[in-house]
């Protein structure tokens, strides 16, 4: 029985590591984008990225994600202009659904949002500033194919002023490393 045991445990074991073989586990990703904020007074802004992230799995990545993202609006035919800079450090998670040249996944990510604004009256010269540290989350959903990765993602930075900041981003990038063996 134990011989068995023993031959079941190793015939596992080879079959997990010859599937774990398949792809690099290492890569980086980076990427650019736009982001809509959820916002009256913001229109539309960029985004960016950088995300070092390890495949613990076959279909399992972890990373530590930077995020930036810049919005601005401007109201009342050109009078006052709104700025808000986020800037977000978080740990993320992917789950990939198959490990096929495209690959689709899901992903969640948590950590600390940096969010700055600006507002600017330009008759009454009045700057308002403002910088704030929250807790925030962010869901995510794309694919990867060929070393390129495209993503829909949903990010709560917790509140800035009597104002909830989240927003909504589309991402296009590529990645350095990672790929099947």
């Amino acid at each position: 029985m134990k011989k068995l045991l023993f031959i079941a445990v190793l015939i596992c074991g080879v079959a997990l590591s010859a599937q774990s073989q398949e792809f690099k586990p290492f890569r980086v990703d980076a990427g650019i984008g736009y982001a809509l904020p959820f916002s009256d007074a913001l229109d539309g802004g960029i985004q960016f990225y950088l995300e070092p992230k390890y495949e613990v799995a076959p279909q399992i990545a972890v990373g530590l994600r930077w995020e930036g993202s810049l919005f601005a609006g401007v109201e009342q035919e050109g009078q006052s202009v709104d700025v808000k800079l986020s800037s977000a450090y978080m740990v993320t998670g992917d789950y990939y659904f198959n490990n096929n040249k495209f690959r689709p996944f899901a992903g969640l990510g948590l950590g600390l949002y940096s969010i700055g604004a600006a507002s600017v009256t330009v008759n009454d010269q009045t700057v308002e500033g403002e910088a704030k540290n929250n807790f925030g989350a962010m869901i995510r959903a794309g694919f990867d194919i060929s070393h390129f990765r495209l993503a829909l993602s949903y990010n709560y930075g917790g509140k800035s002023g009597d104002e909830t900041f989240h927003f909504f981003g589309a991402t296009i990038g590529f990645y350095l490393g990672g790929g099947r063996k």
